[in-house]
């Protein structure tokens, strides 16, 4: 593991990537959704955004987490700041960020009509996905979906103060304790 901007740069993109990963399992079970929840779509789709979003923050938490453990080893001698998550969240959302905005070059350039508002609308819901339930809350404008981005890089921040610190929460909470305990009862009896 080394300090070079390529290879950080690299450990920021784990982010992007964890990122698409929900995108993709957002977009597959999305139309199961669709059938489960005929009569209220806009609930369905506000409720599997949480899920999705639990399953992203887990990914990129762990991920970072996974990432500060190793560059605080004395071996590596990077020395990294507790808060070089956050920059890696920044650096991991740019490209996130920059797709959106091809949503509003392409209306700039191409001049979708007014009668297609409602489609651009829910591409950009689609591309939101993992986030589109923050958005709903915050506002029903457009602006909602890129400050909801936001969000990301605190995501990443908190993962990578949990692996500087070695923070676990499995661990605080003692639940690998109770599952010891299970397996040790059964092999008893």
């Amino acid at each position: 593991m080394d300090n070079k901007v390529g290879s950080q740069i690299k450990r920021a993109l784990r982010v992007t990537g964890d990122y698409f990963v929900s995108l993709i399992i957002f977009a597959v079970f999305s139309s199961i959704v669709f059938g489960i929840a005929k009569e209220n779509i806009e609930k369905g789709i506000y409720v599997f955004s949480i899920i999705i979003f639990l399953i992203m923050f887990l990914m990129i938490y762990t991920n970072m987490s996974d990432i500060a453990f190793r560059e605080k080893r004395p071996q590596y001698k990077l020395n990294p700041s507790p808060y070089k998550g956050f920059l890696y969240g920044i650096i991991g959302t740019i490209p996130i960020f920059l797709i959106q905005l091809l949503y509003y070059l392409a209306d700039v350039v191409l001049y979708i009509p007014k009668e297609f508002f409602t489609i651009k609308r829910r591409i950009l819901q689609a591309f939101t996905g993992p986030l589109y339930w923050l958005a709903k809350i915050i506002s029903y404008n457009t602006w909602a979906y890129h400050v909801v981005l936001l969000v990301i890089p605190v995501i990443a921040g908190l993962g990578y103060l949990a692996g500087h610190y070695e923070f676990y929460i499995m661990k605080k909470l003692k639940i690998f304790n109770k599952i010891k305990r299970k397996n040790e009862g059964k092999r008893k009896k």
